[in-house]
């Protein structure tokens, strides 16, 4: 992966420095790209290969002795790495601008530093700097907004100022803030409650929990769409991983103490997340809403600390990082047609686009986690992890997800069934509303394949 790392970031250096002094056109520079993207993908399957599930948990570690980090793999890390590198080619054929891609590139490297490095401070290094490429990906003009980047900065710089002084402190006590070291050091319940209060602070707003989660849909809807597949696929993971890795090992006793409050935060979050999507008349901000219920369910899955807490939540995690994104696909594709994305300037799609309706069709029953898709199996097991806890919290997330129905079929029969008709713009009745190319359908196809293989077949 440090191979990868440095093909990614050399390629970077050359687009950056060397490319305003050649002639390569930008179809053989995305080309260029793609091929470098792929780079992570191929050492992300050869770890998946020869990762060794009944062996220690952390595998193929690297010592950096200069920089005084250490990277290696857990089994979390090794999923969300795969799901990551598989998703960045996708982003590289949907960015349309030298500068898109070699950020796209940059934000790679910085991604796949922060699943794999094993420093609470390197972590929290790498996890602060993605924070300037998103800013730069979704401040852009004229189609950007700048208040929500600002949004998703501030909203995670407040977390991350907290967390800071706290790592220091840990620093001088222990001496190294290395989680190998962390987890043989004996850290006092006093230094466990500041460390998880600054942790939780961070990771709730990143995953996100209410009422940190504001900038969620901002973003997404400011984000072209490579970067709202990111987003959705990756890194709202980070906050995952971090509870997964950092918190529960670090403070298991201010983890327990603290499981009411969470419990109550993702409870609130998934039944207001729900209730808000019902409201929306943004077809992206419908797919962010949707998510923060999701993630809200994988954090208190994660809380409960049950016998399979830990796979119940990745397995949801990596459902959701092919759903989400795929969703968001389609509906960039479709506002790269009609250059909206509003609800009510949409009817009779299905006559107009047949493939692309079947598509949304699928990936709306994923969404709502029907059978024969990865999300049902990742919500069965998500609820049984949190009925062995606390039965109440099981009988209130199923309840809750009639809501889902209403608010992804109400959505889906509002934009392909009916007539089509011109509201506000000529959209419904002019030649753009074709179906999908063939590009688009291959750049699709992979996200297909994986909602149905984990869906058939989820203990490959």
């Amino acid at each position: 992966m440090l191979l990868s790392g440095l093909i990614c970031f050399s390629f970077f250096v050359f687009s950056i420095f060397l490319l305003p002094q050649t002639n390569i056109g930008f179809p053989t520079f995305r080309f260029l790209s793609l091929v470098v993207s792929f780079f992570p993908l191929f050492w992300s399957l050869v770890l998946w290969g020869y990762f060794d599930a009944s062996g220690a948990p952390f595998q193929f570690v690297e010592n950096l002795s200069g920089l005084h980090l250490s990277f290696g793999i857990d089994s979390v890390g090794l999923s969300l790495v795969v799901l990551t590198t598989a998703l960045f080619p996708l982003c590289v054929c949907l960015m349309r601008t030298f500068s898109g891609i070699a950020t796209f590139l940059l934000l790679e490297i910085v991604i796949l530093g922060a699943l794999t490095v094993l420093d609470l401070l390197g972590f929290y290094i790498l996890f602060e700097a993605s924070l300037i490429l998103l800013f730069l990906l979704i401040a852009r003009t004229p189609y950007g907004s700048i208040d929500a980047a600002y949004k998703i900065v501030l909203y995670t710089m407040a977390g991350s100022l907290v967390l800071l002084p706290i790592i220091f402190m840990l620093y001088a006590e222990c001496g190294s803030t290395n989680l190998f070291v962390l987890l043989d050091a004996n850290i006092s319940p006093d230094r466990q409650t500041f460390l998880g209060w600054g942790m939780l602070a961070v990771f709730a707003v990143k995953i996100p929990l209410m009422p940190v989660h504001l900038w969620l849909p901002e973003a997404h809807v400011a984000a072209p769409t490579a970067g709202s597949v990111l987003l959705a696929g990756v890194l709202l993971k980070l906050g995952g991983i971090g509870f997964i890795r950092y918190m529960i090992p670090l403070t298991p006793s201010f983890t327990v103490w603290v499981f009411p409050l969470v419990a109550c935060m993702c409870l609130c979050s998934f039944l207001f997340s729900t209730l808000s999507t019902i409201r929306q008349i943004d077809l992206k901000k419908i797919v962010a809403y949707s998510s923060i219920a999701h993630m809200a369910l994988v954090t208190l899955t994660i809380f409960s600390m049950s016998e399979f807490s830990t796979y119940s939540s990745t397995f949801m995690m990596i459902a959701h990082g092919l759903v989400s994104p795929g969703l968001f696909l389609l509906v960039g594709l479709l506002y790269e047609r009609a250059h909206t994305k509003f609800l009510l300037y949409f009817s009779g799609l299905g006559s107009y686009m047949p493939i692309f309706s079947t598509l949304f069709f699928l990936l709306t029953c994923a969404n709502l986690s029907f059978p024969l898709f990865p999300n049902f199996v990742a919500e069965v097991l998500c609820l049984a992890s949190l009925f062995a806890v606390h039965e109440l919290y099981a009988y209130v997330f199923c309840v809750c997800q009639v809501l889902g129905a209403v608010y992804a079929f109400w959505a889906f029969n509002r934009v392909i069934h009916g007539v089509g008709y011109t509201t506000g713009s000529n959209v419904m009745n002019s030649g753009a509303l074709c179906d999908l190319s063939r590009y688009e359908i291959a750049m699709i196809a992979p996200l297909m394949v994986g909602v149905f293989w984990l869906g058939l077949k989820p203990m490959a």
